[in-house]
């Protein structure tokens, strides 16, 4: 299924939000932490733990490696990039491809949105024949420090599955 990948992005912006990269800084830095997905019943299906490195490489685009801890023990990493694009009318298109070691390839588009509360988050999707996700992400701080957060929901094939993040900031 892939679900350590979190952050596949392609987003609109207006040409006064500002530079590409104010999309995707927050996230620069390595982050650990749990994703865990859930069957409509509430039921848990899986438990992952996650590492993903963010790093900004221009203006225009951002890496990420991925190293995801499966219940069993197994560890699936990937690699991607968050590439953010000027468009002739001045709205910004985010793009993000992650490939994964067991094989998985996934390519998500999305929104710039404004939270509950008012902060900004990111709305992804991707509608793939047997790969329907929605998810948001953001960045927020409490007592201990950065938080990346994640909730959305998928179908994988007959499958629906809720999920849900949380990831500390360890540098």
């Amino acid at each position: 299924m892939g679900l350590g990948f979190a952050l596949m992005i392609a987003v609109l912006l207006s040409a006064e939000e500002g530079a590409p990269v104010d999309v995707f800084g927050e996230l620069d830095g390595t982050w650990e932490g749990t994703f865990v997905g859930y069957d409509l019943e509430g039921i848990e299906q899986y438990r992952i733990q996650v590492r993903q490195v963010y790093r900004t490489v221009d203006d225009e685009t951002q890496v990420v490696q991925i190293e995801d801890r499966m219940a069993d023990g197994a560890v699936v990493r990937g690699e991607g990039a968050n590439v953010a694009r000027r468009l002739p009318d001045g709205s910004l298109e985010l793009l993000c491809r992650v490939e994964k070691s067991n094989g998985d390839r996934v390519e998500h588009r999305g929104r710039l949105v404004s939270g509950p509360d008012g902060r900004k988050e990111i709305v992804w999707y991707s509608r793939e024949s047997k790969r329907r996700e929605m998810f948001r992400e953001w960045v927020h701080h409490d007592a201990e420090g950065p938080v990346y957060a994640i909730e959305g929901v998928g179908q994988y094939g007959e499958t629906t599955v809720v999920m849900s993040g949380r990831y500390r900031k360890i540098d």
